[in-house]
């Protein structure tokens, strides 16, 4: 039996980043979450900060892109996306594609959100490169781009050379 759709709505709607992740995964559309808000409340040491999560908000929408995957891209994503220690666990959710259709899927979503905050330039980065390349709705690219970033971090000092 196939696995249902998978809905990023974080970096994952790149795809640079599912054909690094998930190579041959399909993209399959746009859709919209209904009932959710995009928050960033985990901190990722890979990315150096906060990354997006949705949480439940009457009212509100996430949009993000739908994904055809197999059971090893779905293991891969869980590796990715820490199930197994705990950062996110898989969930069985309904979106509305864009051509009106509820469809269930799997999102990811973290396990013990913390406190929101700012997320990194690179991360918003990724994120606006999928909005985009997916056609995401004008207001939700515009949401994105609104989330509040942590500054350039500045490089770090060179290193000591020995005089000689």
């Amino acid at each position: 039996m196939p696995l249902p759709p998978y809905f990023a709505y974080g970096s994952n709607m790149a795809s640079s980043q599912m054909a690094d992740r998930c190579p041959g995964a399909v993209c399959l559309g746009i859709a919209r979450l209904p009932g959710y808000r995009l928050a960033f409340d985990a901190w990722s040491n890979r990315r150096g900060g906060l990354v997006a999560d949705v949480l439940p908000t009457p009212g509100s929408d996430v949009w993000g892109v739908l994904w055809q995957v197999t059971g090893d891209h779905a293991d891969a994503l869980d590796r990715y996306e820490g199930v197994a220690r705990g950062q996110y666990r898989r969930e069985t959710v309904r979106v509305e594609s864009e051509q009106g259709q509820t469809v269930e899927v799997f999102a990811y979503v973290i396990c013990n959100p913390g406190e929101e905050g700012p997320t990194t330039d690179g991360y918003q980065a990724i994120l606006l490169e999928g909005a985009r390349e997916h056609g995401l709705p004008l207001e939700w690219v515009n949401a994105i781009e609104a989330v509040p970033t942590l500054p350039p971090r500045p490089a770090p000092p060179p290193p000591p050379t020995l005089n000689q």
